[in-house]
């Protein structure tokens, strides 16, 4: 693995995404302060990132994905925290722990939402078989999927209908639960990550400019 420079430079806005102690995900925007691109071993140094006028506290070891947007590319790495430096400004030292992935802004950027929703379970879909409806909140959206918690229990590989409000006609689409976490510490005990099926091209963009327009709002706000 080498060339971290041909993707991330210094002075680069980036997103740090990891999953805390209980499974949550976990989004914070930081900035890279140094790049060490060695023949054997590549790091990067980044500012800790801040929360509520506070440091964020991850732990030694964690595995973080770094991620940089440019243009209508997105890179993305994984890392692992190596160690914090305490100088007059605090840094993470991260160690590159994979090769940079780049994937298409449009069907990568995942937005966080909190909206509460409609979704029911497909029993049956060529003979319309559905369970009773439910409310679910949604934590996040991409063009590919989206992140929901709720009480009720699903299994892996089970298919689900969701009436998305997304400031526009309600629209009805299908996804497969790739992901389960139970998460006990919280009122809504279970989290789930779902792939979209079948979604058409119609509905596809529709979901892609309601994240593009809240993506540009955000970016005004100096949020990402």
């Amino acid at each position: 693995m080498k060339g971290l420079t041909k993707y991330f430079n210094i002075g680069d806005k980036i997103l740090i995404e990891y999953f805390d102690a209980v499974g949550e995900l976990r989004q914070y925007v930081s900035q890279i302060v140094d790049i060490h691109d060695g023949q054997y071993e590549e790091f990067f140094d980044v500012l800790i990132p801040i929360y509520k006028n506070m440091d964020v506290n991850i732990r030694q070891g964690t595995v973080l994905k770094l991620i940089v947007f440019k243009g209508e590319a997105i890179y993305e790495i994984r890392t692992i925290l190596f160690k914090k430096l305490f100088g007059s400004i605090p840094l993470l030292r991260l160690k590159a722990a994979s090769e940079v992935i780049k994937k298409q802004r449009r069907d990568y950027y995942r937005l966080k939402i909190f909206r509460e929703i409609e979704a029911r379970l497909v029993i049956n879909p060529e003979e319309k078989q559905y369970g009773e409806k439910f409310k679910c909140t949604i934590q996040d959206i991409s063009a590919g999927g989206l992140m929901f918690s709720s009480r009720e229990y699903f299994n892996e590989n089970d298919t689900l209908e969701f009436a998305l409000d997304l400031n526009g006609p309600i629209m009805v689409v299908q996804g497969v639960i790739v992901r389960r976490i139970l998460n006990e510490s919280y009122r809504l005990l279970y989290t789930y990550g779902v792939q979209y099926t079948n979604l058409n091209m119609a509905d596809r963009n529709a979901i892609t400019k309601f994240i593009f327009e809240e993506q540009r709002r955000l970016i005004k706000k100096g949020l990402i």
